[in-house]
């Protein structure tokens, strides 16, 4: 068995370009994918590492073979051109299983137990199976970063504070507010009074579609800490339910001005003033 092994992984060490530049264009082809030059050089270089794995697999003992030490594209090479991650995988598929043809037809093996070749084509799906789920885990995981800078990005936009005069403003809330979205919009909003040095900010909760307990909570300590930095707050919009439920969370609102509707208060506090 160990003849075997050391047969194929010279032959790997020796012909990785050899069996990359015979065995991708035909995997491409399959496929039908057209690549640009710089892409198929990537492909090549990670193709030619995976081989590598994979003699050097063939060496050691299972217990110390680590094949998940090489991904194919975990530095989002491929990711940042717009190739799909379903598009790598078949490459990496095909392309393991022309690389299996390629060794059946081989000399190498033909006088090998079966036993031999068991274990050989174990290494090498092996390797290339890690590589798919590395590649798997980092697209995985590049999309869940995208996705969390796009929510915060939407948040912050779809909740601003908008100016009324040089020091009121109206912090719309639009909406369902899960914790991770409150947080944005209270930073973005005590971001805003402190900058502009803002006397009033009112806050409107017409487009409220949906709120908790923990929703309550987070706006009471929000119009407290409103309150530290000196700035004056109208809460508008609150409906019976909102209210109710306020009180059942043993929340005061006698510390607090509210108002029906966002123009009675405009109307109220500014013709007193």
């Amino acid at each position: 068995m160990d003849r075997l092994n050391e047969r194929l992984a010279q032959y790997f060490n020796d012909n990785q370009t050899t069996l990359v530049n015979e065995l991708l264009p035909k995997t491409l082809d399959k496929l039908q994918i057209n690549y640009t030059d710089q892409d198929l050089n990537y492909h090549f270089e990670m193709l030619r590492l995976l081989l590598d794995r994979v003699a050097k697999s063939l060496l050691q003992h299972p217990d110390e073979t680590n094949a998940a030490a090489i991904g194919y594209d975990t530095e989002n090479y491929l990711y940042s051109k717009g190739v799909l991650l379903k598009q790598t995988v078949d490459v990496l598929s095909v392309f393991r299983l022309s690389l299996m043809k390629h060794m059946r037809n081989s000399n190498l093996i033909k006088e090998a137990k079966i036993e031999e070749g068991f274990v050989v084509a174990e290494e090498v799906v092996t390797a290339f199976d890690a590589a798919i789920r590395a590649t798997t885990d980092s697209y995985n995981k590049t999309k869940e970063r995208e996705h969390e800078e796009m929510e915060k990005h939407l948040n912050a936009v779809s909740t601003p504070v908008v100016l009324i005069d040089e020091f009121q403003a109206v912090l719309p809330l639009v909406g369902e507010f899960s914790t991770e979205r409150f947080d944005v919009v209270k930073d973005h909003t005590l971001h805003k009074v402190k900058e502009h040095g803002l006397r009033l900010l009112f806050i409107d909760f017409s487009g409220i579609a949906t709120f908790n307990e923990v929703f309550i909570n987070d706006l009471f300590n929000l119009t407290k800490t409103i309150k530290l930095l000196g700035t004056r707050t109208v809460l508008t919009g609150i409906r019976t339910e909102m209210a109710i439920a306020a009180i059942q969370s043993d929340m005061n609102f006698e510390e607090l001005e509210t108002f029906n509707d966002l123009k009675q208060a405009l109307i109220t506090i500014n013709d007193n003033q």
